[in-house]
């Protein structure tokens, strides 16, 4: 990947780790597509191989696919097959899914759980005719593992995760972004506390190469904004990782996050998808809206 491919602007999404359960705004019914699902996987006889299942209230899919074993520090990635089952509702389905664990960061504290993120491609149309729900559709999703990590076990793919995926819309479900003094509330470890149910903050990423391998830009939002340089690992397909630092003088001065993600895969035959950054970020110098150490999953999607 060039670091072109990253250049433009980009809605970005970042979401309250510790929320696993259900809706708290209405505003996210607009960018929610699906939630109450329980993604739920397992290693096979082949240890590069995944099974399990993708279950909600009314119905679920099975789920066959591949470990994409990291290289060095590189997260662990999976390709997997959602199917229907048989004389179910969901007879006849089929989803794609490509994501990677997100990056496990030594210093992070308290909200940091174990996150999969990436995108799904329905493979068949199904529900109704005319089609409710065509084939070529393309969404971001995220799934969080509800317990907390301990910090000296490894990340890994198993066990039950709350899933939630999301419309590729970069426009805002809000009639303006949440304020910025709620984006980093102190309760965020209890999900029944919180000012935006899943979404923490909306702001705009800008991006633009700079030279091989290499990029910068800003991260914007009203009142606010954090100057962004990075890298593009050339061992690293669609890798990318960069700092985002406050700008002396204002609001943001001495504010210093760091990013890692990906962009999402182009699914052939897709329709209406659009390019997806997804990872996570990481507060590495504490301020008065954030602790040192807190961990955050971000969706960002590229704007027209």
């Amino acid at each position: 990947m060039s670091t072109s491919e990253l250049s433009g602007s980009w809605t970005y999404r970042s979401f309250n780790p510790a929320f696993v359960t259900g809706n708290q705004t209405p505003q996210e019914d607009s960018l929610i597509l699906a939630d109450g699902v329980v993604l739920t996987l397992r290693t096979a006889a082949d240890p590069t191989a995944l099974e399990g299942t993708i279950d909600w209230e009314g119905g679920g899919l099975d789920l066959n696919g591949t470990v994409l074993r990291g290289v060095g520090d590189e997260p662990v990635g999976f390709d997997i097959v959602g199917t229907g089952r048989p004389n179910t509702p969901t007879a006849g389905w089929e989803y794609h899914y490509h994501g990677h664990q997100t990056w496990y960061w030594p210093d992070g504290v308290f909200v940091q759980r174990p996150t999969l993120v990436g995108s799904v491609f329905r493979a068949r149309t199904h529900n109704g005719n005319p089609p409710r729900s065509p084939a070529g559709y393309v969404a971001s999703f995220i799934a969080v593992k509800p317990q907390q990590v301990n910090r000296t076990s490894p990340y890994d793919l198993t066990g039950s995760w709350t899933y939630l995926s999301f419309h590729n819309n970069p426009a805002y479900p809000y009639l303006t972004a949440p304020p910025i003094e709620k984006i980093f509330e102190p309760k965020f470890d209890d999900p029944s506390v919180g000012y935006h149910g899943l979404i923490l903050q909306e702001t705009v990423f800008k991006l633009e190469p700079t030279s091989c391998g290499t990029m910068r830009g800003t991260i914007e939002w009203p009142g606010g904004v954090l100057d962004i340089e990075g890298e593009v690992p050339a061992k690293v397909p669609q890798w990318f990782t960069f700092r985002g630092v406050g700008r002396p003088g204002t609001a943001t001065d001495g504010w210093d996050f760091r990013y890692d993600g990906h962009l999402t895969r182009n699914w052939r035959n897709g329709v209406q998808q659009r390019p997806a950054l997804v990872g996570s970020f990481i507060c590495f110098k504490p301020h008065d809206l954030s602790p040192y150490g807190f961990v955050y999953p971000f969706i960002a999607v590229k704007q027209p």
